[in-house]
């Protein structure tokens, strides 16, 4: 359990890492750690997305994809660290000024985080996409495949399920089970858990920052009112039940990761939609949710519709509606591929076309 609990900032430096490739050429003056960890976290799953689909189209075991992203995740850290490391060092000598300066801030925020992640993370959780998570997570490392087994029954399947397919966020908690010897259990329902809901909160602390700047005060209440808000606006048609009772599923993710992100960046684009850099940003959201949930296809397109026809409105800009649709692309291309394979026009076979016919 302890080993669990130390990984969940295991992750978050490990996003910090990820994210520092594409922050770490901005000046000392942009960068920032909470954004950093934000990118890093769709960097990172993007990423994963890649040598995860190869192998798993080309029916290899879950142990080669492990020992690969094993490997990678060092070379890439070795070549952030040798990338980033002065900025690293000059921003969190700056930051560690900052909460010395105010230390209320910090323990207040720190003490409304702790608070919420020891309910949730010992809270009862009885859904069955919970239990086809952890049961996912278990098959896969149990029998060295990748989406092969039904997780329910354990039945062989003869073609990969279209909806779980390219959305490969549970083969990466196999691969870090594998290489760690985490139990599934404790990696889906602690680590991940626990994870997800320090990235939300970073969100939260962003969307603070933009609507209050640096009223620490403000900030501090903000977060803990969405603590309450959270834990009190609990029904099945809201995040927060998903946030609460089932934290590291897929559409947990989208609902209180994804679509508040989203939410984030465009409020960064009502102050100046010509940015482009929150436009990339805005497309490494929409890139990274497909691989979370098969969800996020139709959620987040949806989402950027209605933030961006508005803000189009707003800055009378045609560019804008283009940009918002540019961003959606992922989404879009692979809702059209499932509707494909509901209409039967193309499978994905878990076996070799030599050892049986289509």
């Amino acid at each position: 359990m302890l080993m669990g609990i130390m990984m969940i900032p295991v992750n978050l430096i490990l996003y910090f890492i990820f994210g520092s490739l594409i922050t770490g050429r901005q000046s000392n003056k942009d960068f920032s750690i909470s954004t950093t960890v934000l990118s890093g976290f769709f960097v990172y799953y993007c990423l994963f997305d890649i040598p995860c689909l190869v192998i798993m189209l080309n029916w290899r075991p879950l142990s080669w994809l492990g020992n690969l992203w094993g490997v990678m995740i060092g070379i890439i850290c070795i070549i952030s660290c040798i990338l980033n490391h002065k900025i690293w060092k000059d921003k969190f000598s700056e930051v560690s000024a900052v909460l010395c300066r105010h230390k209320a801030f910090a323990i207040s925020v720190a003490a409304i985080v702790l608070v919420q992640l020891v309910i949730i993370l010992n809270a009862y959780q009885f859904t069955l996409d919970a239990a086809y998570y952890v049961a996912n997570v278990t098959t896969s490392l149990q029998t060295n495949t990748m989406n092969i087994y039904d997780p329910y029954t354990g039945d062989w399947l003869n073609h990969f399920e279209m909806r779980y397919l390219f959305s490969t966020y549970p083969m990466n908690d196999a691969v870090w089970c594998y290489l760690t010897g985490i139990h599934p259990l404790l990696w889906t329902k602690t680590i991940m858990a626990g994870t997800a809901f320090v990235i939300s909160n970073i969100i939260y602390y962003r969307i603070a920052l933009e609507l209050f700047g640096k009223k620490t005060s403000a900030i501090s209440l903000m977060l803990f009112f969405a603590g309450v808000v959270n834990f009190f606006y609990i029904s099945i048609f809201t995040s927060s039940n998903f946030m609460l009772t089932r934290t590291y599923e897929g559409k947990s993710l989208i609902g209180n990761i994804v679509i508040p992100m989203v939410i984030y960046i465009f409020i960064k684009l009502n102050d100046d939609h010509r940015k482009g850099r929150n436009w990339r940003f805005l497309f490494l959201v929409c890139l990274g949710s497909t691989i979370l949930s098969n969800s996020a296809n139709m959620l987040v397109p949806a989402t950027v519709a209605v933030l961006g026809l508005p803000l189009a409105v707003r800055k009378k800009s045609v560019k804008v509606i283009i940009n918002c649709a540019l961003c959606v692309i992922p989404c879009i291309i692979l809702l059209l591929a499932y509707v494909g394979y509901v209409k039967g026009l193309f499978v994905f076979y878990t076996y070799p076309p030599l050892f049986g016919k289509h």
